[in-house]
């Protein structure tokens, strides 16, 4: 490994470990979005989607939709972007990647809050 080589890796290991301790980092940018639990059951349910078909869409597991919609997670990085698209434009979404939406079982539970 060249000395030029090692100076990149030793200053990305740098940048990281400033980043991970909450410091700005010259041109990284991170932008993190918060989705609420209640929200994602609600555009679920809104969209006319099982817990199954909405993990699908969003490529995850129907136990992390679980997690989600119980606040033991939160989603992040590009499934809370995708999120947001099918807020925006759900149709373009469900169409686009072949989910076929079915009646759900029940509304969400009341008195949902934010996930932690």
């Amino acid at each position: 490994m060249t000395s030029k080589a090692f100076s990149k890796i030793l200053q990305g290991l740098q940048e990281a470990r400033l980043h991970a301790q909450g410091e700005q980092v010259e041109g990284l940018r991170a932008s993190v979005l918060e989705v609420q639990r209640n929200e994602i059951a609600e555009l679920r349910l809104r969209e006319a989607l099982t817990q199954a078909q909405f993990a699908e869409l969003l490529g995850t597991s129907l136990g992390t939709v679980r997690k989600w919609e119980s606040g033991e997670r939160s989603p992040s990085g590009a499934a809370a972007r995708l999120l947001q698209l099918l807020e925006a434009e759900p149709k373009l979404v469900t169409k686009t990647l072949g989910v076929v939406p079915t009646a759900a079982k029940r509304a969400p539970r009341s008195g949902l809050v934010a996930a932690q």
